[in-house]
């Protein structure tokens, strides 16, 4: 279940890639303006209109922070806590199928050598024949029941990725214009000042509200 958490990793990630392409256009915006107001002044002596007047905030002034999701996956609460409960259940899938397919096979084995030598009466065959459907069925079933329930992972790990980000834009409240997630496994930061990273707060703030929901049920 290392790998449950990837997809919130990829989508945080991908809203950084944005973010890296929103920055690099302010900047080309900055530079351009930079050139902008030099063409201004020689147009103005020749009573040219002017160009671009007003440019973007300048990048330097931009206060920004970063959010290791590394950090989060391995220390919040909840993700723990329902790792293991996935971890369980899947396993205890497997388990049945691999049980059910293991007397499908026995059976199925049976069923052939009572069909080739005739000892069988054919009453017993067909008796055979339905328990083979069933259990069959049965394996078709639990495969159904896996699939289904990594869809419920999928809604799970999207509503933490809204609770996420619900907890850091109510941290923020107007400190940082950007926030950057940051992973070892898609890294995008080449750099990163550890004085930077909001982490810590964000994972405090999520373990003390997954703590109180915890302690009402």
């Amino acid at each position: 279940m290392k790998n449950i958490f990837f997809v919130l990793t990829a989508i945080l990630t991908i809203a950084v890639a944005v973010l890296f392409y929103q920055v690099y256009a302010l900047k080309s915006s900055g530079l351009s303006g930079s050139i902008a107001n030099e063409v201004q002044n020689a147009d103005s002596i020749k009573s040219k209109p002017k160009i671009n007047e007003v440019g973007p905030t300048a990048l330097a002034e931009a206060k920004i922070a970063f959010l290791n999701i590394d950090s989060i996956n391995s220390q919040y609460l909840y993700i723990a806590d329902e790792s293991k409960k996935m971890k369980a259940k899947v396993l205890h899938i497997e388990g049945q199928i691999e049980s059910l397919t293991a007397s499908l096979q026995s059976e199925y084995e049976s069923y052939q050598q009572s069909a080739q030598t005739g000892i069988a009466p054919q009453s017993e065959i067909l008796k055979m024949e339905e328990s083979l459907k069933r259990k069959d069925q049965e394996i078709k079933n639990k495969q159904l029941q896996l699939q289904n329930y990594q869809y419920d992972q999928q809604e799970m790990i999207l509503a933490l990725n809204e609770k996420l980000q619900q907890v850091v834009d109510k941290y923020n409240n107007g400190r940082f214009d950007y926030v950057i997630s940051y992973s070892e496994t898609l890294p995008i930061l080449v750099f990163k000042n550890k004085k930077l990273d909001i982490s810590g707060d964000i994972i405090r703030i999520l373990n003390d509200e997954y703590k109180s929901t915890k302690g009402k049920k």
